[in-house]
Protein backbone atom coordinates (compact mmCIF):
# COMPACT_ATOMS: atom_id res chain seq x y z
CA UNK A 1 0.00 0.00 0.00
CA UNK A 2 1.22 3.35 -0.87
CA UNK A 3 1.84 6.36 1.63
CA UNK A 4 -0.48 8.30 0.31
CA UNK A 5 -3.29 5.58 0.59
CA UNK A 6 -3.01 5.02 4.08
CA UNK A 7 -2.42 8.78 4.58
CA UNK A 8 -6.21 8.40 3.01
CA UNK A 9 -7.43 5.82 4.96
CA UNK A 10 -6.19 7.16 8.65
CA UNK A 11 -7.52 10.87 7.36
CA UNK A 12 -10.81 8.92 6.66
CA UNK A 13 -10.91 7.17 10.63
CA UNK A 14 -9.63 10.38 12.31
CA UNK A 15 -12.58 12.60 10.24
CA UNK A 16 -15.26 9.83 11.23
CA UNK A 17 -13.81 9.80 14.85
CA UNK A 18 -13.80 13.68 15.20
CA UNK A 19 -17.21 13.77 13.60
CA UNK A 20 -18.75 11.26 16.39
CA UNK A 21 -17.26 13.60 19.24
CA UNK A 22 -19.02 16.26 17.73
CA UNK A 23 -22.32 14.76 17.94
CA UNK A 24 -21.97 13.48 21.11
CA UNK A 25 -21.03 16.97 22.42
CA UNK A 26 -24.07 18.45 20.93
CA UNK A 27 -26.11 15.63 21.70
CA UNK A 28 -25.22 14.45 25.34
CA UNK A 29 -22.45 17.28 26.53
CA UNK A 30 -24.24 20.36 25.47
CA UNK A 31 -27.55 19.87 27.33
CA UNK A 32 -25.94 18.79 30.18
CA UNK A 33 -24.10 21.86 30.98
CA UNK A 34 -26.49 24.62 29.23
CA UNK A 35 -29.81 22.49 29.13
CA UNK A 36 -31.84 23.64 26.19
CA UNK A 37 -29.80 26.53 25.05
CA UNK A 38 -29.22 25.93 21.56
CA UNK A 39 -26.00 23.77 20.94
CA UNK A 40 -24.06 24.65 18.19
CA UNK A 41 -24.32 22.73 14.89
CA UNK A 42 -20.36 21.51 15.03
CA UNK A 43 -21.41 18.23 12.48
CA UNK A 44 -22.28 20.82 10.25
CA UNK A 45 -19.90 23.24 10.42
CA UNK A 46 -17.57 20.06 9.86
CA UNK A 47 -19.70 19.26 6.91
CA UNK A 48 -19.32 22.54 5.26
CA UNK A 49 -15.32 21.94 5.68
CA UNK A 50 -15.66 18.55 3.84
CA UNK A 51 -17.68 20.14 1.54
CA UNK A 52 -15.28 23.15 0.85
CA UNK A 53 -12.12 21.69 1.01
CA UNK A 54 -12.14 17.98 0.01
CA UNK A 55 -12.16 16.94 -3.62
CA UNK A 56 -15.76 16.34 -4.71
CA UNK A 57 -15.71 12.74 -5.29
CA UNK A 58 -14.95 12.00 -2.15
CA UNK A 59 -16.79 14.59 0.16
CA UNK A 60 -20.17 13.40 -1.48
CA UNK A 61 -19.41 9.54 -0.52
CA UNK A 62 -17.94 10.06 3.22
CA UNK A 63 -20.95 13.19 3.61
CA UNK A 64 -23.31 10.52 2.73
CA UNK A 65 -21.14 8.04 5.20
CA UNK A 66 -21.84 10.91 7.71
CA UNK A 67 -25.52 11.24 7.36
CA UNK A 68 -25.25 7.66 8.36
CA UNK A 69 -23.96 8.18 11.48
CA UNK A 70 -26.18 11.52 12.00
CA UNK A 71 -28.62 9.34 12.19
CA UNK A 72 -27.50 7.40 15.42
CA UNK A 73 -27.55 10.41 17.31
CA UNK A 74 -31.26 12.31 16.33
CA UNK A 75 -34.52 11.11 15.37
CA UNK A 76 -33.72 12.03 11.64
CA UNK A 77 -34.74 9.65 9.44
CA UNK A 78 -32.02 8.56 6.75
CA UNK A 79 -34.04 10.28 4.04
CA UNK A 80 -34.05 13.32 5.46
CA UNK A 81 -30.45 13.67 6.60
CA UNK A 82 -29.06 12.36 3.51
CA UNK A 83 -31.48 14.82 0.83
CA UNK A 84 -30.81 17.87 3.57
CA UNK A 85 -27.10 17.18 3.86
CA UNK A 86 -27.05 16.85 0.10
CA UNK A 87 -28.61 19.82 -0.61
CA UNK A 88 -26.05 21.52 1.86
CA UNK A 89 -23.43 20.14 -0.23
CA UNK A 90 -24.88 21.42 -3.44
CA UNK A 91 -25.21 25.25 -1.58
CA UNK A 92 -21.35 24.89 -0.62
CA UNK A 93 -20.45 23.58 -3.66
CA UNK A 94 -22.16 27.21 -5.53
CA UNK A 95 -19.78 29.38 -3.63
CA UNK A 96 -16.94 27.25 -3.49
CA UNK A 97 -16.82 27.50 -7.45
CA UNK A 98 -17.61 31.00 -7.14
CA UNK A 99 -15.57 32.32 -4.81
CA UNK A 100 -12.04 31.45 -4.07
CA UNK A 101 -11.18 32.63 -0.86
CA UNK A 102 -9.21 30.76 1.69
CA UNK A 103 -10.00 33.98 4.89
CA UNK A 104 -11.13 32.72 7.85
CA UNK A 105 -14.02 34.86 7.90
CA UNK A 106 -14.93 33.80 4.69
CA UNK A 107 -15.80 30.36 6.03
CA UNK A 108 -17.52 31.81 8.77
CA UNK A 109 -20.13 33.46 6.68
CA UNK A 110 -20.68 30.39 4.48
CA UNK A 111 -20.79 28.21 7.80
CA UNK A 112 -23.22 30.40 8.79
CA UNK A 113 -25.31 30.80 5.68
CA UNK A 114 -24.93 27.04 5.18
CA UNK A 115 -26.80 26.44 8.67
CA UNK A 116 -29.47 28.74 7.60
CA UNK A 117 -29.87 27.03 4.05
CA UNK A 118 -29.84 23.47 5.91
CA UNK A 119 -32.54 25.28 8.59
CA UNK A 120 -34.91 25.93 5.68
CA UNK A 121 -34.30 23.24 3.21
CA UNK A 122 -34.13 20.59 6.36
CA UNK A 123 -38.31 22.13 7.03
CA UNK A 124 -39.40 21.94 3.78
CA UNK A 125 -38.03 18.72 2.91
CA UNK A 126 -39.53 17.56 6.37
CA UNK A 127 -42.95 19.34 5.20
CA UNK A 128 -42.49 17.35 1.93
CA UNK A 129 -41.63 14.03 2.68
CA UNK A 130 -42.82 13.32 6.14
CA UNK A 131 -46.49 13.17 7.62
CA UNK A 132 -45.61 15.06 10.66
CA UNK A 133 -43.19 17.82 9.87
CA UNK A 134 -40.84 19.61 11.80
CA UNK A 135 -41.72 22.44 13.51
CA UNK A 136 -39.78 25.93 12.92
CA UNK A 137 -38.98 26.99 15.82
CA UNK A 138 -37.77 30.34 14.51
CA UNK A 139 -35.74 31.54 17.79
CA UNK A 140 -34.03 28.65 18.48
CA UNK A 141 -32.40 28.29 14.65
CA UNK A 142 -31.74 31.90 14.94
CA UNK A 143 -29.71 31.36 18.04
CA UNK A 144 -28.08 27.95 16.52
CA UNK A 145 -27.03 30.54 13.32
CA UNK A 146 -24.90 32.62 15.86
CA UNK A 147 -23.38 29.79 18.01
CA UNK A 148 -22.84 28.71 14.10
CA UNK A 149 -21.03 31.74 13.61
CA UNK A 150 -18.92 31.68 16.69
CA UNK A 151 -18.17 28.47 17.05
CA UNK A 152 -16.92 28.10 13.06
CA UNK A 153 -13.71 29.56 13.88
CA UNK A 154 -11.72 27.61 16.54
CA UNK A 155 -13.60 24.22 14.23
CA UNK A 156 -12.18 25.65 10.95
CA UNK A 157 -8.67 25.78 12.89
CA UNK A 158 -8.83 22.16 14.24
CA UNK A 159 -9.77 20.84 11.40
CA UNK A 160 -7.48 22.70 8.96
CA UNK A 161 -4.88 21.56 11.52
CA UNK A 162 -5.78 18.18 11.15
CA UNK A 163 -6.44 18.01 7.57
CA UNK A 164 -2.92 19.23 7.14
CA UNK A 165 -1.20 16.24 9.07
CA UNK A 166 -2.59 14.18 6.33
CA UNK A 167 -1.32 15.42 3.55
CA UNK A 168 0.29 12.90 1.23
CA UNK A 169 2.05 15.70 -0.96
CA UNK A 170 2.62 18.68 1.41
CA UNK A 171 3.80 22.21 -0.03
CA UNK A 172 7.31 23.07 1.77
CA UNK A 173 7.16 26.34 -0.75
CA UNK A 174 9.00 26.84 -3.97
CA UNK A 175 11.18 24.40 -4.94
CA UNK A 176 14.64 25.48 -6.15
CA UNK A 177 15.83 21.83 -7.76
CA UNK A 178 14.78 22.21 -10.85
CA UNK A 179 16.32 25.88 -11.55
CA UNK A 180 19.64 24.12 -9.85
CA UNK A 181 19.91 21.07 -11.93
CA UNK A 182 18.93 23.45 -15.18
CA UNK A 183 21.96 25.91 -14.70
CA UNK A 184 23.97 22.05 -13.68
CA UNK A 185 23.13 21.15 -17.06
CA UNK A 186 24.05 23.93 -18.73
CA UNK A 187 27.45 24.13 -16.81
Amino acid sequence: MSRSTILLILKLVVFTLVFYAFCAFQTSFWPFVLGSFPAPQLWLIMVVFIALKWPNIRAVFFIYFLGLIMTRYSYIPLKMAWTSLVALMLFVWIFKNRIHSTSLFYFSILATSGSFFYAIAYILISRWLEPNPTPIFFLHRLLELGCNFLFSIPIYKFLEFIDQRFESNPSWGPTTTTASTSSEVES
